[in-house]
Parts: C-alpha cells; sequence; structure tokens
C-alpha cells in the first residue's frame, strides 16, 4: 500500500470511514467531512467493477461485494440528510447515486420521499415511472410493492 493504488483499495477505505462515521451519535457527525467523503466516493465508484468484462466467475462476488457497499454506504449518507432536514441535499447524493447504479431501488424510493417532503409529487412520481421503466427495460420486473405502494399514495395525495 505504500508503493500502489488501487481504487478498489481506496473505495473500501471510504466506506469504512464512512460507517465509522456514521456509527457514532448524530450530533458528533462531522457534515462537512461526511459531504467530502461522499463525493469521493462518488469520483471512485464509475460503476460494476470489471463490467465491461463477460461475467468471469472470480470477479462475481468481488463485484457485488464492492455494489452493496456502494449502495449501502450512499443510501446511509442519503438517509442522514434526509433525517437532518436538509432534503435538498438528500435529493442531490439519492440522483447522483441512481446515475452511478440505476438498479438500486432503495434510491428511487428515499428519492420520492424526499419529493414528497419538499411538496414536489410531480417529480415523485416521475422517478417512480423512471424506476418502472428501468426495472422493465434491464431485468423485466416491476418495482417492488413496496415502492409500488409509495407511489399510489403520491397519487392520491395530487
Amino acid at each position: 500500500t505504500r508503493c500502489f493504488w488501487v481504487d478498489t483499495w481506496a473505495f473500501e477505505q471510504i466506506t469504512a470511514e464512512i460507517d465509522r462515521h456514521l456509527k457514532g451519535p448524530r450530533d458528533k457527525v462531522d457534515d462537512a467531512r461526511l459531504t467530502q467523503l461522499a463525493d469521493r466516493m462518488l469520483a471512485l465508484y464509475a460503476g460494476p467493477y470489471m463490467a465491461t468484462d463477460t461475467d468471469e466467475p472470480w470477479y462475481i462476488s468481488p463485484r457485488e461485494r464492492l455494489r452493496n457497499k456502494f449502495v449501502r454506504a450512499m443510501g446511509d449518507i442519503g438517509r442522514y440528510w434526509q433525517q437532518a432536514g436538509q432534503l435538498d441535499r438528500a435529493v442531490d447524493y439519492f440522483q447522483r447515486s441512481l446515475e452511478t447504479d440505476n438498479l438500486a431501488e432503495g434510491f428511487y424510493r428515499h428519492l420520492m420521499l424526499c419529493y414528497r417532503q419538499l411538496g414536489r409529487h410531480a417529480e415523485a412520481i416521475d422517478i417512480y415511472q423512471r424506476c418502472r421503466k428501468t426495472f422493465s427495460a434491464v431485468l423485466s420486473v416491476a418495482p417492488s410493492p413496496e415502492t409500488t405502494a409509495l407511489y399510489e399514495t403520491l397519487l392520491h395525495q395530487s
């Protein structure tokens, strides 16, 4: 590690630091440092590990492990801002996370919740439509019942 820089090592270090940072009391979180870590993670994680190669057994597990860490860490960061009442910041991180991983349903759902809290129901509905179209085209599935129920609630509130 003293002679080489490897992006997966750097990614692992950032996710570990985010975890440590968010594990403590909320009033002890350094917002500036959390923002810096989130921005570094988004810059570093450009999508699935070895995504352009065919599925070789030896890197499927690392690909999924790194993706799961990305989804968990960015979800935690977005929810932190959401719970702190900084909804515009949460929206920004959920949107940027979706640009990197458009199959992470939790990002769509939390983005819908943020828009609902901001009173931007049309945008929340649009996010559901984007989720539905993406899942249909890529996975041939519909969004989860939880996401669909949120969408239906939004329709009734509009």
